[in-house]
């Protein structure tokens, strides 16, 4: 099925984070781009934070907000951000927020995993030692106009597998301990 292509300027808005300096401790979590990880998805570790004040309110994230890197070698990564706690974006990343209903959040961090969109963020990145993916150049980057319904059922679907994934990686991790701990126990290193 065929489904007519648009440019994201078309439906969401652009803004670029919070400039502050991190802090081991604060009112709100400060995520910067280093917060991503390679699933898309917001690090537990190495938590830093900023003060809310009434400029940082204004970059306050809410739930199934997109943040996406728009400098250095991870220009063009996406996160969904899913968590309850109050949390301030960085400024080397830029928050899409989805208008009219017309794509779900989740659809497009979907998107962004894929060869369709990694293609036009190669051609429209600039720099060379140091990428730069501005919201100027995420503007043109199109995506299909999918119903909702069917984003809904492509997402659940995909949500479905990611479980499998995790469930995978967690027996994997188990079993390279279990082989560790074995190795070890053969050189009496217990």
């Amino acid at each position: 099925m065929k489904y007519e292509w648009v440019q994201l300027e078309d439906v969401c808005n652009f803004e670029y984070g919070y400039t502050e300096k991190a802090k081991d401790s604060g009112d709100a979590r400060f995520i910067r781009i280093t917060d991503i990880d390679d699933n898309g998805r917001i690090r537990e570790g190495d938590k830093k934070y900023v003060s809310l004040t009434d400029e940082s309110r204004k970059y306050l994230l809410r739930a199934n907000d997109i943040l996406v890197a728009r400098t250095g070698a991870t220009y063009g990564k996406t996160a969904v951000f899913k968590e309850s706690y109050p949390a301030v974006f960085a400024s080397y990343l830029i928050r899409l927020s989805f208008r009219e209903n017309k794509v779900l959040p989740e659809f497009y961090w979907l998107f962004a995993q894929s060869t369709a969109y990694w293609d036009q963020a190669k051609k429209l990145m600039t720099g060379g030692g140091q990428p730069q993916f501005n919201a100027n150049a995420m503007k043109s980057i199109k995506i299909p106009l999918v119903p909702v319904e069917m984003q809904r059922e492509l997402v659940e679907q995909a949500e479905k597998e990611r479980l499998v994934i995790d469930a995978n990686n967690h027996l994997i991790e188990m079993f390279e301990q279990k082989i560790k701990d074995r190795i070890a126990k053969i050189w009496g290193e217990e």
